[in-house]
């Protein structure tokens, strides 16, 4: 038996608006990887696409099983995340995705240590956990089906330290890992579906007008408020308890917690009796502070060197939202009282700040004395205990967008690859590395970086993008559309990625084996595409 007409129409209706409007469960949604959208070099034009494709849902598969599956999930939020990356408002600072992928997938092996229920990492449909920055002033985090989180920009400038921003990021997996999300959607009731709904639609429209909200809640909560909120709320207990768990085991200090939720409540004013931004699908009650306080007390008190790459990120975070040419100069006036401070810590943070915007304004001078201040600062707090190596990869990746800045390609080089030989995933230093390389005229050593990157990162649209424009530098017009194709993969967009290979076979002047290489990839996203065809009832729109 399907899900009846009522379940999946709303399950259609929750994704498609919400995706239309920027708010996803549980809280909002955002995107784009700008990198995509640069015009290919020399003149060779990309196919037209159309600027989104429609997120198409598979079949949600039997009703009387309640919870969507894992493959559902996967599926789902994979689907989402294209959508996202294409959003302006989706942060693509790789410094910030560096950060915040460590910081959670430092938190994810902690509770698959745990051996904490749905963390596990093996199988086919295990969560590949992601984690992305939103570029938005409200205090939000979301966790999307698949495990895919989401953190909005305001959240991380709140956040009083790292243990209350890990306390966020470890609720999020809580949810994730606890399955809250499939289980909210497919709870087995057309009432129940259709309260989410309701929920989410006055969440949405309370950004333009609150009254609207509060008459589209009324309609849900009359047909099934009770059992959907008693869900909710013991969803956020559960979702506490192993973010909780996880807080604790990865070291952090347990009081992250509820010192986050009582941040929140001085922040928002607004407890039960009201809907604000953070707390909108997570019901914030007085209860809950009291479980995390009481949880708290009877954990010792750590007193844990301060996390220099926090409060840079803060500084990104801040430049990231208010960074904008008409409010630029009210951004930068803050960062200079902050630089002025007495605490080191927030000296540091306001130098960084400063070097940041002078990045924006191409003012390559200033900005590189202000990194220099920043840098010996952080030197200074390094010597009383605060670790200084992953702040370091943060410096030299700025080092090197300012050495761009001033036409010093190779000084960029040679910090890219200091960055990389500390951290030898960060992708915020593989990006600036091959700007800085196509910049100084060395494709031929930038392409070849990207094809051994793109053997082990395949479903990463950045590389293929980049991989695209060195071939066309070097007048490899088959390559390029080989790899334009690969990039039009990840972004889900398959008849186009099969055109491409169309193209690139025809302009091929390689040999038997470059060319069955073609045949045999473009017969793989053929097949690919046809079963999107059988499973969805209906093909996605050609370019």
């Amino acid at each position: 038996m399907r899900v009846n007409w009522l379940n999946k129409s709303i399950i259609y209706l929750i994704l498609n608006a919400t995706i239309a409007s920027q708010l996803l469960y549980p809280w909002q949604l955002f995107a784009q990887d700008r990198f995509t959208n640069r015009p290919p070099p020399l003149g060779i034009s990309e196919p037209p696409l159309i600027s989104r494709l429609p997120i198409i849902l598979p079949d949600l598969g039997d009703a009387s099983s309640g919870d969507l599956s894992t493959l559902d999930e996967k599926k789902i939020g994979e689907r989402i995340m294209r959508e996202i990356r294409k959003d302006s408002e989706y942060s693509n600072n790789w410094l910030l995705y560096d950060y915040l992928n460590r910081l959670g997938k430092e938190l994810v092996n902690s509770a698959r240590q745990q051996k904490i229920s749905g963390a596990e990492p093996t199988g086919p449909f295990s969560p590949q956990f992601e984690f992305f920055g939103v570029v938005s002033s409200s205090v939000n985090a979301f966790a999307l089906p698949g495990g895919y989180i989401g953190m909005h920009t305001g959240l991380i400038v709140l956040a009083g330290n790292e243990s209350e921003l890990a306390s966020v990021l470890g609720h999020e997996i809580g949810h994730v890992t606890q399955k809250h999300i499939a289980r909210g959607a497919g709870q087995g009731s057309s009432s129940g579906v259709l309260m989410l709904a309701s929920l989410l639609v006055a969440a949405l429209a309370v950004k333009s007008n609150p009254g609207m909200a509060q008459g589209l809640a009324i309609g849900g909560q009359a047909l099934a408020i009770q059992n959907q909120l008693f869900y909710s709320r013991e969803a956020e207990r559960e979702a506490d308890r192993v973010g909780f768990q996880i807080l604790q085991a990865s070291g952090y200090d347990v009081a992250g917690m509820p010192g986050f939720f009582q941040k929140l409540q001085r922040s928002t004013g607004l407890m039960d009796s009201g809907v604000p931004a953070y707390v909108r699908t997570h019901p914030l009650t007085v209860e809950r502070i009291a479980d995390m306080q009481d949880r708290a007390r009877f954990q010792e008190v750590k007193k844990l060197p301060q996390s220099q790459e926090f409060y840079l990120m803060q500084s990104i975070a801040k430049l990231e939202q208010q960074g904008s040419p008409s409010i630029l100069p009210n951004t930068i006036q803050y960062f200079e009282v902050q630089a002025q401070a007495k605490e080191p810590l927030k000296s540091m943070q306001g130098y960084y700040g400063l070097a940041l915007s002078a990045i924006k304004e191409k003012r390559g001078n200033d900005a590189e004395f202000y990194l220099k201040k920043a840098k010996d600062l952080a030197t200074q707090l390094s010597a009383s205990g605060a670790p200084f190596l992953k702040t370091n990869v943060i410096f030299e990746v700025t080092q090197a967008q300012i050495a761009i800045v001033k036409n010093n390609f190779q000084q960029a080089i040679d910090s890219s690859n200091l960055a990389l030989k500390i951290n030898p995933n960060s992708k915020a230093a593989g990006v600036v590395l091959v700007e800085s390389l196509l910049a100084a005229g060395k494709v031929k050593e930038a392409t070849d970086w990207l094809v051994l990157k793109t053997k082990y990162q395949k479903d990463d649209a950045i590389w293929w993008n980049f991989l695209a424009q060195g071939y066309a530098l070097q007048n490899q017009s088959s390559l390029y559309h080989a790899a334009l194709a690969e990039k039009y993969v990840c972004e889900g967009a398959l008849p186009a990625a099969i055109e491409q290979l169309r193209i690139a076979r025809e302009e091929s002047t390689g040999n038997f084996y470059q060319l069955s290489e073609l045949d045999a990839r473009k017969r793989q996203l053929e097949s690919l595409y046809r079963e999107d065809i059988r499973e969805n009832g209906r093909p996605p729109p050609r370019p």
